[in-house]
């Protein structure tokens, strides 16, 4: 997967590089909202042919696509890029993909809530490849009832996923400044990591040669969760309104700020030429805020980097520990899907069969099937390392109110990011920025709101 300049997988995450333009996508497709988030039908079987998704370019590599095929002698896969403008103009004229590849933290209020996604509770009812006590909780952030995420009816599948707070190290690079290495079972504070940023951070003949922090992305999901740490939250009861006003989130505008202008990392005022891994394995960053799906991407793209590499517990602003995902990616199907059947055994075998079971072995994500956890890489100092502190960490994940039925995570991020990054250059108090945060994404969700007629 590559990522373009100022862009990291958490932007990719939470929908910025996949769906997130579908603005008016209930109008476009002629939906109308329903209270529940869309009825209950009747799980319809797989028709023989094709069955189109659109997903992410190389997220099913072709081999996986022969498996499937091969398993299921009776559907073909058409696969299709990820493009918001052609998703738009196929939901509007009532032909989408099958399944659509997206966030299930980002997009599920939003969609369940125009009638876009089909209820699949009919269809894990009638599955047999799929059980019930065998669904880990981060697939409640596929349900929704109306007025909760996590709660109701599902909408889709997590395919793997991550905590995405949880961070990676480069235990040499700490040694060489003078620093004792973090506990990695231990949260480390912001405050901490920050003073020790400084200390990493290198530079020569006024250049930065080396940044001691990951790279900063004040968005909507990163200040929630570490708001979530103080007792506090942004997106408010109801979701229909955020407030970045209190104490507990202003001191996450605060930390950004002063992480910002203490120069210690790539952020919107100093965007990155490239996302955190190449930047990390070419020595530019000491530290990478990446959660366990690293794990497999290093070891397949920089192999070496495992004798100093360590992964590492969400850091901590407050005093309450919450590990949260940021994407949760999985697949849902459009109600106006022309093969809905053939688009579940997909999910069935992608998210919970056998290419769910490879894609654990191998490391690249926790995988969304509990009985599937023995299968994560542990063969190795490295691997027996990481996932041991992720078995930790598992306690700790929350479903944070990050989604909203009036305005996808990827919509607010877009004003949150340019709104940041003006604060930091004109050196305005974290006070003000909350101010302009607040008027800026409840401008954002009012527009929303009218779009689904409330």
């Amino acid at each position: 997967m590559t990522q373009d300049s100022g862009v990291t997988r958490r932007t990719l995450l939470t929908g910025a590089a996949g769906l997130a333009a579908f603005a008016g996508v209930a109008t476009l497709a002629g939906c109308s909202p329903t209270a529940a988030g869309g009825a209950v039908g009747t799980a319809k079987k797989a028709k023989a042919g094709t069955v189109t998704i659109m997903a992410s370019p190389g997220e099913i590599t072709a081999k996986q696509q022969a498996d499937f095929e091969a398993s299921h002698p009776h559907l073909k896969l058409s696969l299709i890029n990820t493009d918001p403008t052609r998703a738009n103009a196929m939901l509007a004229a009532g032909n989408p993909p099958d399944l659509f590849e997206n966030s299930g933290i980002d997009v599920t209020p939003y969609y369940a809530s125009r009638g876009i996604a089909t209820n699949l509770d009919p269809y894990f009812a009638q599955s047999t490849v799929i059980k019930e006590s065998d669904i880990l909780p981060i697939n409640d952030v596929w349900k929704w009832d109306g007025a909760t995420q996590g709660k109701g009816s599902r909408y889709g599948m997590t395919k793997d996923w991550s905590q995405d707070s949880m961070w990676w190290y480069d235990s040499q690079a700490w040694s060489e400044a003078g620093l004792t290495e973090p506990d990695p079972n231990k949260p480390i504070s912001y405050d901490e990591l920050l003073d020790a940023g400084r200390k990493l951070t290198k530079s020569s003949g006024g250049t930065t040669t080396q940044y001691g922090l990951f790279t900063l992305l004040p968005a909507m999901d990163i200040i929630e969760a570490m708001a979530a740490t103080n007792g506090g939250r942004v997106l408010q009861p109801g979701l229909a309104k955020v407030d970045f006003s209190s104490p507990e989130v202003t001191a996450v505008l605060k930390w950004f700020l002063d992480a910002t202008k203490a120069n210690v990392s790539y952020s919107p005022t100093n965007p990155s030429p490239d996302w955190d891994g190449p930047q990390y394995f070419a020595g530019k960053q000491a530290n990478v805020q990446l959660g366990y799906w690293f794990n497999g991407f290093l070891q397949q793209t920089a192999p070496k980097l495992q004798t100093t590499t360590k992964f590492a517990a969400a850091p901590m602003l407050g005093s309450k520990r919450v590990s949260p995902s940021f994407g949760a990616v999985g697949y849902w199907i459009p109600t106006k899907a022309a093969n809905p059947g053939g688009a579940f055994e997909f999910i069935e075998w992608y998210c919970a069969g056998a290419g769910a079971k490879v894609r654990a072995e191998s490391g690249s994500g926790l995988p969304s099937i509990k009985s599937y956890l023995p299968l994560l890489p542990n063969n190795t100092k490295f691997t027996e390392q990481s996932l041991a502190v992720q078995k930790a960490e598992l306690d700790f994940q929350q479903v944070l109110p990050l989604a909203s039925p009036y305005a996808l995570a990827s919509a607010m991020n877009a004003v949150v990011t340019p709104a940041f990054a003006a604060a930091a250059t004109a050196g305005d108090s974290a006070g003000k920025l909350a101010d302009a945060l607040t008027t800026a994404v409840n401008a954002v969700l009012a527009n929303g709101k009218v779009q689904l007629g409330k």
